[in-house]
């Protein structure tokens, strides 16, 4: 019977992405997480882990931070140049400052080792229960339908034409659109974007801004979605 509630929980057929360079630790996991109904890839290394990213398109990775030649905070940071996907960090390390180094970087959580199993099915559940969510979200539509934001599969469509953005480009947008109609500071942004207070990379939203009015403008000189209210930040209008 626990084996039966345990599987109505949990969403079926998740695809979790395993990266672990100790192999004992990873197929262990491996095993665990198999037979609560989950489906497993491994990679033994950061290069792999990204490889595996791109085919695999999984719905979690749990990453270990120790690894040799690309430890788990440099694959966190490449991940994050392509993917949103939700990634749980498992490491030995537990001083705070690693976990906070671990969240600003883009992990959705953070288990010390040694954790136990159970413990990281339930963050594993919660986590994919997070993202699903925010996935049933409503489709956000400006201008008459010519710019549409669609959650469930992160798609941006401009004038018909879909458009290519980066994972924090995305987020940005996302962000200024489920808040259209109020005026954001760039620290704001920051603030919301990479969850921490970085005084110093505030121009850093002004070039993402720059590059998104790229992608989605006509004219990025004279906006229509993504507008600036000078000394204050960026929003959008009101659908």
């Amino acid at each position: 019977m626990p084996a039966m509630n345990e599987k109505m929980q949990q969403y079926p057929a998740a695809k979790l992405l395993l990266v672990d360079d100790d192999v004992d630790t990873i197929q262990m996991l491996s095993h665990l997480l198999h037979r609560a109904g989950y489906e497993i890839q491994i990679a033994y290394s950061g290069q792999e882990a990204l490889r595996r990213a791109f085919s695999f398109q999984p719905d979690l990775i749990i990453l270990d931070v120790v690894m040799p030649e690309m430890n788990g905070w440099e694959t966190l940071q490449r991940i994050r140049e392509f993917s949103d996907v939700p990634v749980i960090m498992l490491t030995g390390m537990e001083k705070e400052v690693d976990k906070v180094r671990g969240l600003d970087l883009g992990a959705d959580d953070y288990l010390t080792k040694p954790c136990g199993v159970e413990e990281l099915k339930a963050r594993i559940r919660a986590t994919l229960r997070r993202t699903r969510d925010v996935a049933k979200q409503q489709v956000l539509a400006f201008a008459d339908g010519q710019l549409v934001i669609n959650p469930a599969n992160r798609q941006v469509v401009v004038r018909g034409q879909e458009v290519a953005l980066s994972p924090t480009e995305y987020k940005i947008l996302l962000f200024l659109a489920r808040n259209a109609g109020q005026i954001l500071s760039p620290r704001q942004i920051l603030r919301h974007i990479w969850g921490g207070d970085y005084d110093d990379s505030v121009k850093n939203v002004k070039v993402y801004i720059w590059s998104l009015r790229r992608k989605i403008e006509e004219n990025p000189k004279e906006p229509r979605y993504i507008l600036t209210r000078r000394g204050a930040g960026y929003y959008m209008p009101r659908p």
